[in-house]
């Protein structure tokens, strides 16, 4: 189990997830005004990822703030966010081996389709589409590298 940060860093720590939780929150319900005030189907599309990402960051910034909340008053909460254990796991590693590099060739099919779509119709969303799934496979490749560091 990982140290737990002396009281008043944690304190500041919890003031700063509540304080971009609180702003996540305004940016939730702009968006959602947002996607309200349009009749573009193309406009309500994107914007409804924008509305799944600010309700998916809502939902870690409270899972973090219950985990640092739980390191101030010495308690376990259910609705935080979990702790890892270091161990080493050679099943896992080759899994997550095999993953990175599915999702490497993912990336470079990814970069191949950008390339084809430059060509699309500026009205398109082809090419954001595509451009949003590039960024989440990076982001697959990081949480990955990140679990091997605990599994190796």
């Amino acid at each position: 189990m990982s140290p737990i940060p002396e009281r008043d860093a944690a304190e500041r720590l919890l003031r700063t997830l509540t304080s971009h939780d609180d702003r996540e929150a305004d940016m939730l319900g702009a968006y959602r005004r947002l996607a309200n005030s349009t009749d573009d189907d193309g406009v309500r599309y994107l914007v409804q990822f924008l509305i799944e990402d600010e309700e998916r960051h809502h939902r870690i910034l409270g899972e973090m703030a219950s985990r640092v909340q739980s390191w101030i008053d010495h308690t376990e909460v259910l609705d935080s966010t979990p702790s890892m254990t270091p161990h080493v796991d050679r099943e896992f590693l080759e899994a997550t081996r095999q993953l990175i590099a599915l999702e490497r060739h993912d990336a470079k099919e990814l970069h191949e389709l950008q390339r084809e779509l430059r060509y699309a119709p500026a009205t398109s969303l082809l090419p954001i589409l595509v451009k949003l799934m590039l960024s989440d496979t990076n982001r697959h490749i990081d949480i990955l590298h990140f679990l091997r560091t605990y599994t190796g």
